[in-house]
């Protein structure tokens, strides 16, 4: 499930985490594989701010991470259930019910924290 970030997985990184602008223009480096797993488990507090991080997505950036996970690349697996949840109630919202079921479904089929 690991992969090297494309530009657009950094933009979203960026927005979900400003936070690493800074790191990035001291010369740091982005070494993270996933984009969901190092947002709910390094750098949000807890599930309220790891909602307000997910609702700076647009729609469209929603929709990305959304076919990233159905399509096995981005990982659920990591996540506190109730994290998880946060992710499916916001992708609800932003796209519709029967994509949160269907976002639930590959959380619950429970395939771990690889990559």
């Amino acid at each position: 499930m690991a992969r090297e970030l494309s530009d657009k997985d950094l933009h979203i990184l960026k927005k979900l985490v400003p936070e690493l602008e800074e790191l990035l223009a001291q010369g740091g480096v982005v070494e993270y594989r996933n984009l969901l797993p190092p947002v709910a488990n390094h750098h949000s507090r807890d599930e309220t701010d790891f909602q307000e991080r997910l609702m700076r997505l647009s729609p469209e950036e929603m929709r990305y991470l959304a076919d990233l996970v159905l399509e096995g690349v981005e990982g659920l697996g990591c996540h506190y259930p109730e994290y998880a949840e946060v992710f499916f109630t916001l992708a609800g919202r932003m796209l519709s019910t029967e994509e949160a079921d269907r976002l639930r479904a590959v959380y619950e089929k429970g395939e771990g924290c690889g990559g």
